[in-house]
């Protein structure tokens, strides 16, 4: 990250803590928008490449192999669960995490041989994108799938997460790269 970068952050964030007007504001999500890692991939990884035994993953708590890097739930999970206390039920959450990603092309995507995801945040970013368009022809066109669909602006008001770069940084200190590689690299 830049000093310009980290400089913003750290702005916004005591900005939105210390401003009491937005602590005030109540915490509605209609909808939860992941991108990440196995950190947070809730079986998107082990749908695009089934393993040859995908058990424990996720048995622990779901009582059978669910395709988790984790056998049971994810941090993503608990966000899910509380934001249902804070809005609506009917929260849409979409999860473009898968296990092994990294934040940029990844220089090897090999995942069988411990290599990484082709699905870097760009592809997230575009599987987004898509949807984003496509659920509202769906809403559209009515039928049964439409009240599945995000409302179009659940968009807009949707929290989002971010939990990627830990593959891109293992990169780099388990590839003996330099200080200034590993920044090149990011």
């Amino acid at each position: 990250m830049t000093n310009i970068s980290s400089f913003c952050l750290v702005f916004f964030t005591l900005l939105t803590i210390l401003n009491p007007i937005s602590a005030l504001k109540s915490c509605e999500f209609p909808a939860i928008f992941n991108f990440g890692d196995s950190n947070s991939d809730t079986g998107g990884f082990v749908a695009s490449f089934p393993p040859l035994n995908s058990s424990p993953y996720g048995e622990t708590y779901f009582q059978m192999p669910a395709g988790r890097f984790s056998d049971g739930r994810l941090i993503i999970d608990f966000v899910a669960l509380t934001s249902t206390l804070w809005g609506p039920t009917s929260l849409s959450e979409q999860i473009y995490a898968t296990a092994s990603s990294t934040s940029t092309l990844p220089a090897r995507i090999i995942p069988a041989n411990n290599g990484f995801s082709p699905f870097f945040f760009l592809v997230q970013y575009n599987q987004f994108v898509q949807l984003k368009a496509r659920s509202q022809l769906i809403r559209k066109q009515g039928g049964v799938f439409a009240r599945l669909m995000p409302k179009e602006e659940y968009f807009q008001k949707a929290l989002y997460t971010f939990d990627i770069g830990q593959n891109d940084l293992g990169a780099g200190f388990f590839g003996n790269m330099s200080v200034e590689r590993k920044s090149i690299r990011s």
